[in-house]
């Protein structure tokens, strides 16, 4: 950088500094070293931006910052890069979830990518516990089906069953843990595929342009 780009900054290092020290703030449990490093890159990028304008150095200082979002929107686009980076080649139910809901908090294709993951999840959760309950509580537990009726689970005490017919008897066994199974497996392929892939594109954007 240019020691005249590097002066028209340095004129106006109130509001830099202000939006820096927020954004250290706003990171919060990300590693130390880590948050030096995002901090230094992004007052690097400030620099080069501000040296490359046209405009006043404080005008472009201002546009460079609102072009960056608030600190906090900052801050979560960088723990969801995180935890999305480890969630790609992880398995882990709860590193998913933790990674699709801070993705979810940066815009719409990672809450739809947590809807996805919760859906699948409890799909196949309930098809399991369906199949584990079954041989102890027989004829209370299936998948009813009827004119008006579409209901899977276990009804237990006192509880009247559903209106209509219980359909699978005790095929529910092998076919609920099959079924929970491959939701389970399936959905969390199609998540980890659904992170790379938006890995992929914030891998492909100009770095915080």
């Amino acid at each position: 950088m240019s020691d005249t780009a590097m002066s028209q900054t340095v004129k106006h290092p109130d509001a830099v500094e202000h939006y820096l020290l927020r954004l250290r703030r706003a990171l919060g449990s990300v590693k130390a070293e880590s948050v030096d490093e995002i901090l230094s890159d992004i007052r690097s990028h400030i620099e080069e931006r501000v040296a490359a304008s046209p405009v006043p150095a404080g005008q472009a200082v201002m546009e460079v910052l609102e072009r960056l979002g608030t600190p906090q929107q900052l801050a979560a686009n960088y723990r969801a890069e995180g935890l999305l980076e480890r969630a790609s080649v992880s398995s882990g139910p709860l590193l998913l979830l933790r990674a699709t809901f801070y993705w979810a908090l940066t815009g719409l294709g990672g809450f739809v990518a947590l809807l996805i993951l919760l859906f699948g999840y409890l799909f196949g959760i309930s098809f399991l516990v369906t199949a584990v309950l079954k041989p102890f509580y027989g004829d209370r537990v299936g998948l009813w089906v009827g004119p008006d009726t579409l209901q899977l689970g276990a009804h237990m005490g006192s509880e009247p069953l559903p209106a209509g017919r219980e359909l699978l008897g005790y095929w529910i066994i092998p076919l609920g843990l099959v079924i929970g199974l491959l939701s389970l497996i399936l959905t969390t392929l199609f998540v980890r595929w659904l992170i790379r892939r938006q890995r992929t594109r914030w891998q492909a954007m100009p770095a915080l342009d």
